[in-house]
């Protein structure tokens, strides 16, 4: 229960730095979705690993097959956000969205909003194989 509270004080860590950055790269600079969350989820990406290491799970595995590991899980879950988040563009596109995704749009770009449904596929994904493979013991 430890590592899953500790884990989650990490996640919102990352969360807020993925978003931060893409908020900045796809909202203000008007930079491409799919550039924008990848760059976003580099950045979250290498403070989880560190804060994951260090502080949740303590790790003293040999850091090269770790960290082999981690970039493996990163881009499992990743491809994981990427197909969420193309899919949740479609959706936001269709027809039979488009009173949702006016209503949306008058907060954020609906490309946001489906970066957002497509984090939540990455926490899951991620926690799930970081723990069982990355930094097991």
């Amino acid at each position: 229960m430890k590592h899953f509270i500790k884990y989650n004080l990490i996640g919102v860590m990352n969360t807020l730095i993925t978003l931060a950055s893409v908020w900045v790269m796809h909202q203000i600079l008007d930079w491409n979705l799919e550039l924008s969350n990848f760059l976003g989820f580099i950045f979250g990406a290498i403070n989880s690993y560190l804060m994951n290491r260090i502080w949740n799970f303590k790790s003293h595995n040999r850091k090269r097959t770790e960290i082999i590991r981690f970039i493996i899980v990163f881009l499992a879950a990743y491809a994981l956000n990427f197909v969420t988040l193309e899919a949740t563009v479609y959706v936001l596109n269709t027809a039979w969205c488009k009173p949702f995704t006016d209503f949306i749009s008058q907060f954020m770009k609906p490309g946001f909003f489906a970066n957002i449904v497509a984090n939540g596929v990455y926490v899951i994904a991620s926690f799930t194989l970081y723990k069982k493979w990355v930094f097991k013991k």
